[in-house]
């Protein structure tokens, strides 16, 4: 089996394990998408229920609060009409959402009757067992009636005097309240539930209104009881749910793109293999058939291993060319020269094999190295207008900001090395709004209202993302329920009396307020009096650091802004930020991404770092662009390298904190032995932790981690030309 087919086939076997895996993800996308029904099913009843308990507490209330009095008592003993036509008349039922009433003596008789129209309704369909059953071991009753072709809720009661609390059947006659379930009832209900309701018959099943997830469709029903517990209607209830059903089309989506992907991923590997591997083997082959270099002419130009095999190739046909001719001019030493041409032939085929063996398996190292970190730079080889880059982008800047999270712990302890420049706040609550809502969930109203003459100001654009995004995080658990987040943006100006009110730093001037409201639970002043200290937490075990605010506090007041809180419980929090306004124009400047090229660079660079990965790193990166690289894991390492090196070194690339000795010390020990060295140091820690590590020149040049391949370049670049000469940690 040819090479090329070995490798193509196992590229296939990768692509068909990924489309297995897809579908093994969408299997596992289903059953999580029933199961978020599931729980927005029982949601929805459990609020719908508690709607209708709510939407019925009027006509409970009539029921109940007429049942006990001695007027009532002595107006059913006595069939006084007129008490009942001026204290339960059609007035009282408006004022109780009511729309009949039906009044009973104790010997099952009709006394009176109303209702909210001209007419008084027709008696209660009840049979004289209804009155036993209904009332046999309780006070109250609740079912439904069809009345005039319409169904209408009925509550009943026992009537007792004002001194019988225990009210226990049989009293001195009944009252029942009840209201009509007709189209505008039922209409009324659908606009407070925020569903749609329909009555169904008795006969009908729910089963023939089925739900649609997928499509967000949620339909469920409850039945009507008669007096005898029989349905005689059902209430269905529909509920359009549009965030089921974009949930599950995104996620169809999102499996056709990873689809389509694989597959633009296999045509693209593929015609690399047939560019890069299939088509130099077979010029190579075919020079070495046809015993002539012409097919591996252009192929010499490139700097590729197979590169470097065509160039063997070529200079042992030149070499064996040498040898043809010295064959001819020694003719007496013909036989000689030829067995020797054949063991020189043989010998660099050897070689040519060896290094093909060798530059194939580099050159498919190579290609899935490409596949794995290619797939993290997908945003870049997209168009600017697909989901996937969309997507990409979005991910690309949560991983830029969660790199920032790591520096929260020295945020409210130290001062953080900050990049300020003039920006756009309006643009960058526009551009976090995304981000924002998928940080925050479905369940919150997020609103962004930004004042178009909002004014600029300078800070560290990092750092006022993490601020919204922080304060976004702490008002969505401040709303378990979901609720309203609104960030606003405005023009403001302080003068003396209010500005030491919000921060004693804080001078009169304009200022650029930020604004984040929340509709959540809101704190009371013992709470607010703590928010902004480190590891102070109201939520449970688990499920705040306590960093959170404290990481607000610290950038705003780094940025030279203030910060103040409004809140009352029940009311929500408003979070509000003053930053310097400043007239200079909006700095677009970035740092651009380009790839890196090999220079003429000479200089010699010793490299110490303990974490090999890292260390790696450096020294390729420096290997490429032309620089000579001694590599030390160590400080006693880099230090005996330094001593046995006979050439100068013009560069120290250290690490500050290392076992055994760190940065600064072998910094020190070189340059006494080295005074033409400069030094940069790399780490991972702040200015002021630095320095407590013997570094107490303010210059001193330092590469922060992390740091991209074109930074580190620049960097040195930047210190070789600038860069101090001498350091000495007692200076």
């Amino acid at each position: 089996m040819k090479v090329q087919t070995k490798i193509t086939l196992l590229i296939v076997i990768v692509v068909v394990t990924f489309m297995g895996g897809l579908v093994g993800f969408r299997i596992y996308d289903k059953a999580k998408f029933r199961r978020i029904t599931q729980a927005r099913v029982e949601e929805r009843n459990r609020a719908f229920n508690a709607f209708l308990e709510k939407d019925g507490e009027p006509l409970k209330t009539m029921a109940e609060d007429n049942t006990n009095l001695d007027q009532m008592v002595n107006a059913i003993e006595q069939n006084d009409q007129r008490w009942f036509g001026e204290n339960v008349n059609g007035d009282t039922l408006k004022d109780f959402r009511a729309n009949a009433v039906w009044i009973y003596g104790p010997d099952r008789a009709l006394q009176y009757s109303a209702s909210t129209s001209d007419t008084p309704p027709p008696p209660l369909p009840l049979p004289p067992a209804a009155f036993e059953q209904l009332f046999a071991s309780q006070t109250f009753a609740h079912f439904f009636v069809s009345i005039a072709g319409e169904t209408m809720e009925i509550r009943g009661a026992t009537v007792h005097r004002s001194k019988d609390f225990d009210r226990k059947p049989p009293g001195y006659g009944f009252l029942f309240v009840g209201r009509f379930w007709n189209q505008p009832a039922l209409e009324e209900m659908s606009l407070f539930s925020g569903t749609k309701l329909i009555l169904g018959s008795s006969n009908k099943t729910p089963r023939e209104l089925r739900s649609d997830e997928e499509n967000g469709l949620i339909v469920f029903s409850r039945p009507l009881p008669g007096w005898d517990g029989i349905p005689i209607a059902h209430l269905i209830v529909r509920n359009e749910m549009p965030a089921l059903e974009e949930l599950n089309h995104s996620n169809e989506r999102l499996i056709i793109l990873m689809f389509i992907f694989a597959l633009v991923l296999l045509l693209l590997i593929y015609t690399s293999l047939v560019r890069w591997v299939s088509r130099p083997l077979r010029q190579i082959m075919e020079s070495l058939q046809r015993n002539h270099t012409r097919p591996i002419d252009g192929l010499c130009e490139d700097t590729s291993e197979f590169g470097k095999l065509a160039r063997t190739t070529r200079r042992f046909f030149e070499q064996r060319d040498n040898l043809v001719r010295e064959m001819e001019e020694r003719r007496a030493t013909e036989e000689a020269l030829r067995k020797k041409e054949e063991e020189l032939r043989h010998s660099q085929k050897m070689e040519a094999v060896g290094r093909l063996a060798g530059g194939v398996a580099h050159d498919f190292n190579n290609l899935l190295t490409a596949i794995i970190g290619y797939a993290e730079l997908i945003s870049t080889r997209v168009s600017s207008n697909t989901l996937a880059r969309q997507n990409a982008d979005l991910i690309r800047k949560a991983g830029e900001q969660a790199a920032g999270l790591t520096r929260q712990l020295l945020a409210f302890s130290r001062k953080q090395l900050l990049q300020p420049k003039v920006i756009d706040l309006n643009a960058l609550v526009v551009d976090m709004e995304k981000l924002l809502r998928r940080v925050i969930g479905e369940r919150f109203d997020l609103q962004t209202q930004p004042d178009a003459k909002t004014g600029r100001v300078k800070a560290d654009p990092n750092q006022i993302e993490q601020v919204i995004l922080n304060l976004g995080v702490n008002a969505r658990d401040a709303m378990p329920r979901g609720g309203k987040l609104i960030i606003r943006t405005a023009n403001v100006r302080l003068d003396e009396a209010t500005a030491p009110q919000i921060s004693a730093s804080l001078v009169p001037g304009d200022y650029v307020l930020l604004s984040v409201t929340d509709t959540g639970a809101g704190m009371d002043e013992e709470t607010m009096s703590h928010i902004f200290e480190p590891f102070f937490t109201t939520k449970g075990p688990g499920k705040g650091t306590g960093l959170g605010l404290a990481t607000v506090y610290g950038i705003v007041c780094q940025t030279g802004g203030g910060i103040s809180v409004e809140s009352k419980p029940g009311w929500g929090s408003t979070f509000k930020i003053y930053l310097p306004m400043v007239l200079d124009p909006v700095d677009h400047t970035r740092i651009p991404t380009v790839p890196l090229e090999k220079t003429d660079n000479f200089e010699t660079i010793l490299v110490v770092e303990d974490e090999e990965i890292v260390r790696d790193l450096v020294c390729a990166v420096l290997e490429e662009q032309g620089y000579k690289v001694i590599c030390a894991k160590d400080g006693l390492e880099a230090l005996q390298m330094a001593e046995n090196f006979d050439g100068l070194i013009h560069l120290l690339v250290s690490d500050v904190i290392m076992p055994r000795m760190n940065g600064p010390e072998l910094a020190a020990r070189l340059v006494e032995i080295r005074p033409e060295m400069k030094v940069l140091y790399v780490s991972g820690y702040s200015d002021n932790d630095i320095g407590n590590h013997g570094i107490l020149d303010p210059d001193f040049a330092l590469l922060e981690k992390p740091f991209t391949p074109q930074t580190l370049a620049r960097k040195i670049r930047d210190v070789i030309r600038e860069g101090k000469y001498a350091y000495s940690m007692h200076d």
